[in-house]
């Protein structure tokens, strides 16, 4: 019996899957999915087995967002979905952007509203040739959350992040790849297996440099060129000194594929 019940989870070749599994509601985000995500990020990024993590969506959509349908006896009071945003969704999204180690997001149909955050969060996305990203909080008279703002803004710039906000625009997949947004567009039915493929190669690579260079493209969207530079410095220490560039060296030379152990 499955540990979860609205996702599906599984470890191959050192790459974590997580699946969001509510088809019947386009994987509609209700607040046992906010729960088991978290419980899912959280076990993923401490098994040291795990090496990537896959996002994808079950069904013919990854996500549509928030459960719309879903009440909550609390839901009158002031303050309300501040908490919720803050106490329920936030852990799910830190989960990844801190997490030391890698995220693919497979989108297929849809990822709307906080959907659309989720896969952007991720540090790699791959789409279907009929997916795309959708700002739809405007249609119901809200503002997107999730960090949206931020993610749009830095991806578009504020003046077309403004103008997908304002206008509830839909992203399709091929614009997503030119805007800078999303890695690949690959047909629907190879989805799957291409990011899976994607992630088993990166799972090869040093885990060491995936981590740190994850950490340090976010740190530098608020540092100086010269700060950045200070930055690598350091950590480049952190790397000169390990187990894996000795491996690496070595492996260079003798003309072989290194084993990197992370270490």
């Amino acid at each position: 019996m499955s540990e979860f019940e609205t996702i599906n989870y599984y470890i191959e070749d050192q790459v974590a899957v997580i699946a969001l599994d509510r088809p019947q509601a386009r994987n509609a985000i209700n607040g046992k999915m906010r729960e088991e995500l978290h419980r899912a990020i959280r076990q993923a990024n401490s098994d040291d087995q795990v090496r990537v993590v896959v996002l994808v969506g079950n069904g013919k959509g990854f996500c549509a967002g928030a459960d719309l349908n879903e009440q909550s006896a609390d839901a009158d009071k002031d303050g309300y979905i501040t908490d919720q945003l803050r106490t329920e969704y936030h852990p799910v999204l830190l989960g990844i952007m801190e997490s030391p180690k890698p995220y693919l997001c497979a989108v297929n149909g849809a990822a709307a509203g906080i959907g659309a955050a989720l896969a952007m969060t991720c540090d790699l996305l791959v789409m279907a040739e009929d997916a795309f990203l959708y700002s739809a909080f405007g249609a119901i008279g809200l503002i997107p959350d999730g960090g949206s703002h931020w993610l749009l803004g830095r991806s578009l710039g504020s003046k077309r992040a403004f103008e997908m906000i304002a206008e509830s625009q839909r992203l399709p997949a091929q614009q997503c790849v030119a805007l800078g947004m999303a890695n690949r567009v690959v047909a629907p039915e190879h989805l799957v297996e291409e990011t899976l493929g994607w992630a088993k190669s990166l799972a090869t690579r040093a885990p060491l440099t995936l981590q740190y260079s994850k950490q340090l493209l976010r740190e530098a969207c608020t540092l100086s060129q010269a700060e950045t530079m200070d930055r690598e410095a350091q950590v480049q220490n952190i790397h000169y000194r390990s187990d894996d560039f000795k491996e690496g060296a070595q492996a260079f030379f003798e003309k072989r594929s290194p084993k990197f152990r992370g270490r």
